[in-house]
């Protein structure tokens, strides 16, 4: 039943991110229908919700629950900011992920969690989510101002909300994420004997981890006191958060589908 639900939606999503391009394409000046895509995406998500709140913790489900959050900002978010163009890139993230998902699922094994290690793994997941999509914000910051740079009327340019208003959400999304990943990073490091019982390890994912802090504090220092902006912050989030995945996705692939052992350590 999983592997078909998992199916279906990896069909819903493509879909709605060929809907979203060939409208990007053909008719970048008109009016988006927002609320016809929501009326798709939403019940997509109480379907996705289905074969993520199950306890079992694999490569696959790691994926389906990332996708799932980011989907789930992006359809409460919409309500309030401008996040036309965002879909452009994260349907298609969604539905190669849900393709890895079911080509890839992993060890799937039964788990108990207390309180404090709970807190640990949940600011982890949502600061994942937010740097993600930070990230695909920083992607549509550079593309468009490489279309601003040739003066090129693209359109992207048409389609997409102004750069300052991306820019903007894209550092908002920063620095909640950061946040949460401040408590992350601390929980699994200082606080790691009272969290899990057992003093701090340095392991691949705690030095890619704490590598990824350092980049995203680097980065905001840089935008309140140098303003970094456009094309040279956006390069930094994209590099924070190819290092926070080789913390977190890269050690689950190759602990679980290279290995084959559990990869459910903090």
């Amino acid at each position: 039943m999983q592997q078909l639900i998992l199916l279906i939606l990896l069909f819903i999503y493509a879909g709605l991110g060929a809907y979203v391009w060939g409208f990007w394409q053909n008719r970048p000046n008109d009016h988006y229908p927002l609320k016809r895509e929501l009326s798709i995406l939403l019940p997509a998500l109480l379907l996705h919700s289905l074969v993520i709140f199950s306890p079992i913790l694999s490569f696959g489900h790691a994926l389906n629950l990332i996708t799932w959050l980011m989907l789930v900002m992006y359809c409460l978010g919409s309500c309030f900011y401008p996040l036309k163009g965002l879909q452009i890139l994260l349907y298609p993230i969604a539905t190669f992920s849900l393709l890895l998902a079911l080509l890839m699922p992993g060890q799937e094994y039964q788990y108990s969690i207390s309180t404090l290690p709970m807190i640990h793994i949940i600011a982890s997941i949502f600061a994942y989510c937010l740097f993600g999509i930070s990230t695909l914000l920083a992607v549509l910051i550079i593309l468009l101002e490489r279309d601003l740079h040739r003066r090129k009327m693209s359109s992207l340019m048409r389609f997409l909300p102004p750069l300052l208003s991306l820019e903007k959400l894209m550092f908002q999304t920063i620095w909640v994420g950061f946040i949460l990943l401040t408590i992350s990073v601390l929980s699994g490091t200082v606080f790691s004997q009272q969290f899990f019982g057992y003093p701090f390890q340095v392991t691949h994912k705690s030095v890619f981890g704490i590598a990824s802090w350092l980049i995203y504090a680097i980065l905001l220092y840089g935008r309140v006191f140098r303003s970094w902006r456009g094309k040279q912050a956006s390069w930094w989030v994209i590099v924070g958060f190819f290092s926070l995945m080789l913390a977190y996705i890269g050690s689950k692939f190759v602990l679980e589908i290279i290995l084959g052992r559990s990869s459910f350590t903090h």
